[in-house]
């Protein structure tokens, strides 16, 4: 939970400086057009790649196993990589939405990351449900 919410806490703060306290942020907003373009091309197919590896990390083969076989420490393990890839390009797009001074992309994408968030909200019920579920998955 800690790592749910602070993942959610930098975004929010950046957020907070960049539209009320209308800090300057736009490090990278006089770089050329072709490194615009590419940063937002490597964000744009990153947030393709890892939105919905995060939210399918748990029907993969090997870590079916791996929570079939170590339970909640495996869990443990697996819940925090998946929050990570979320809250590092949740963190990643917000940064990039600023330092590129409003670059509408990097907010779409932002957006699109933080809708996916309650997907992966770590409940105690929710992860009985992904080892049981894993449980069926290693005995078939």
């Amino acid at each position: 939970m800690v790592l749910f919410w602070g993942q959610l806490v930098v975004p929010t703060l950046l957020y907070v400086c960049g539209e009320f306290l209308h800090v300057d942020m736009a490090v990278l907003s006089e770089c050329s057009p072709t490194w615009r373009y590419a940063v937002s091309t490597v964000m744009i197919l990153l947030s393709l790649a890892l939105i919905p590896l995060a939210l399918r990390l748990f029907k993969f083969g090997k870590v079916r196993r791996d929570l079939a076989e170590h339970g909640a420490e495996a869990l443990g393990k697996w819940g925090r990589i998946r929050l990570l890839m979320l809250g590092d390009l949740l963190l990643a797009n917000t940064v990039l939405y600023y330092a590129f001074a409003y670059e509408p992309a990097f907010g779409y994408l932002a957006v699109v990351t933080l809708l996916t968030m309650p997907f992966v909200y770590p409940t105690k019920n929710r992860c009985l449900t992904e080892t049981e579920a894993a449980g069926e998955g290693a005995d078939a």
